[in-house]
């Protein structure tokens, strides 16, 4: 075997190997891109979950709280001695309870970047809000239209923020 033979044979074994590490180091490299980004549509995807649950949940726990001290209201225009009942107190609390799960769900949207959500979420929070000032201050009259008026105003917040949650998990 000649030197130029030696040569011939080190130089295509040795571009052999190098076009070989390129291209396993390309791929490898996309590889980990793409599972970074799968990695990343998982966490959304479960914050995404782990927020519309907590609505849900408060949710729930406002529409029960709606029910309870609308029917308390509605009462209270008939006998004006009427006092709120212990089932009425116990949604009150639940009520005031169920907030922080509200605040850690409108956290992990500003978390993620989610404004638009997060201002939904705070908004559909402050309907609430009203409602439960409204209907326990006593020196504003309130009827079953206001009543009314306030749950569908609540779920249409409701709805409104689950709409752009849909829009996020369709990006994702």
């Amino acid at each position: 075997m000649t030197w130029i033979e030696v040569v011939d044979s080190a130089v295509k074994i040795g571009l052999g190997a190098l076009i070989a590490g390129v291209i396993a180091f390309l791929l490898s490299s996309t590889q980990h891109r793409n599972e970074l980004k799968k990695a990343k549509i998982e966490r959304e995807f479960e914050m995404l979950k782990e927020v519309a649950e907590k609505v849900e949940n408060f949710n729930n726990i406002a529409l029960r709280y709606w029910s309870l001290s609308s029917d308390w209201r509605r009462r209270l225009l008939l006998d004006s001695t009427i006092l709120p009942s212990s089932n009425l107190l116990d949604s009150q609390n639940d009520l005031y309870d169920s907030f922080s799960e509200l605040t850690k769900a409108e956290s992990l949207l500003l978390l993620f970047g989610y404004d638009e959500a997060s201002v939904s979420l705070r908004s559909y929070g402050e309907t609430v809000i009203s409602f439960r000032k409204r209907v326990s201050s006593l020196d504003i009259f309130f009827d079953e239209s206001d009543a009314a008026s306030y749950r569908e105003s609540m779920i249409d917040k409701r709805a409104e923020l689950f709409k752009i949650l849909n829009k996020i998990y369709k990006m994702i």
